[in-house]
């Protein structure tokens, strides 16, 4: 065993017991060898042990006090930072330090409850950021063989001669290319969710017409709506004003949008421009099932379906288009909002500021 050792308490205590018994032994030195004489006329005040016993009491005295008043000041909060410390050694970062006095060592204390709440807190985030590594894999796995297996099962079929028919043949090309242009898709939200969470994201900004951009993009989705059994509404004209945005993203955002709103109406999907305290609204809203308002707060969350095993086998997707909307909305200084009410259909609504 290692032999006990004197604390740093222990120390400064004996320090100043020692202080009182020299000054007791040398106060009682100078009286017992001087001449110091005691008349019958010497009052009490003047009486030369009077001054000795009260010299003593006074330093007496003034070493307890000393001693309480380091002890409350100086070991009090190092003993609540070596508690702390221990907790912290042993995994415990939900442990405060309990001393906050108004002085130097209260803000040292304060400042090292600051780290621990800041390595807490760092810890969490990284927990986190794992998990949702974790799933990121489990969902690329689960949507890139999906897509990928219904793919080789149609070249094998071609390969193997089953299609004899020219219309059938058309048909397995076709949705080859389908499930292609949608792993396509999945690729470029999750290379854009990775590079958000690692910060390397950016944006190629220009000021551009909404109304051209939005006719140019749904110009095109009108024809794929053409062989689709929802009807895709779109109140014309579009607001022709000018926006700052990524015209790529831009359109990444409304592919994203559009697409989810496909997967959930019933028939029809209508789109809105307006300007509210300039400020340019896109609402597109889909006439489906709607949104529980217990989870309409999660829509916007990584990864999340309001039923997932449901939504995955019937619908697609890894629960990253909406995160990625959110995400690439606010990069350009914009919102997304979303109002809903089960059996009513979604409106998710857009907003970016005008740039005039």
């Amino acid at each position: 065993m290692k032999p006990d050792k004197f604390t740093l308490r222990g120390l400064i205590i004996i320090f100043m017991l020692g202080m009182i018994l020299i000054t007791t032994g040398l106060m009682m030195y100078l009286f017992l060898n001087f001449d110091i004489r005691i008349s019958e006329h010497t009052t009490l005040i003047i009486n030369p042990y009077l001054w000795l016993a009260l010299f003593m009491v006074i330093i007496i005295v003034f070493y307890m006090i000393l001693v309480l008043l380091i002890n409350k000041y100086i070991f009090d909060p190092i003993l609540a930072m070596r508690r702390a410390a221990e907790h912290i050694k042993s995994g415990n970062l939900n442990y405060p330090i309990q001393y906050a006095a108004d002085n130097e060592i209260g803000d040292f204390c304060i400042e090292f409850d600051k780290m621990r709440v800041r390595l807490r807190d760092t810890i969490l985030e990284q927990h986190e950021i794992e998990k949702r590594r974790k799933r990121l894999i489990a969902s690329i796995t689960h949507d890139l063989r999906t897509p990928l297996t219904s793919i080789k099962g149609y070249v094998e079929a071609i390969q193997d001669g089953i299609v004899k028919d020219q219309e059938t043949y058309e048909k397995y090309l076709s949705t080859i290319a389908e499930k292609a242009d949608y792993l396509n898709h999945l690729i470029d939200d999750l290379s854009v969710y990775t590079k958000q969470e690692l910060g390397e994201f950016s944006l190629n900004l220009e000021r551009v017409n909404s109304g051209k951009i939005l006719l140019s993009y749904f110009d095109h989705k009108v024809d794929e709506f053409k062989y689709s059994n929802i009807h895709l509404i779109l109140y014309k004209p579009f607001i022709s004003t000018f926006i700052n945005v990524d015209p790529y993203r831009f359109n990444q955002i409304l592919e994203n949008l559009i697409s989810n709103a496909k997967k959930y109406a019933h028939m029809k999907i209508e789109v809105r421009t307006k300007v509210v305290n300039y400020h340019l609204q896109i609402a597109i809203k889909d006439d489906g099932d709607g949104i529980p308002q217990d989870v309409l707060a999660s829509i916007f969350d990584p990864f999340f379906m309001v039923n997932k095993v449901k939504d995955q086998k019937e619908k697609g997707g890894s629960g990253l288009g909406l995160a990625i909307v959110k995400q690439l909305t606010e990069r350009h200084d914009g919102k997304i909002t979303v109002e809903s009410n089960v059996g009513e259909g979604t409106t998710f609504i857009l907003d970016f500021p005008l740039d005039i």
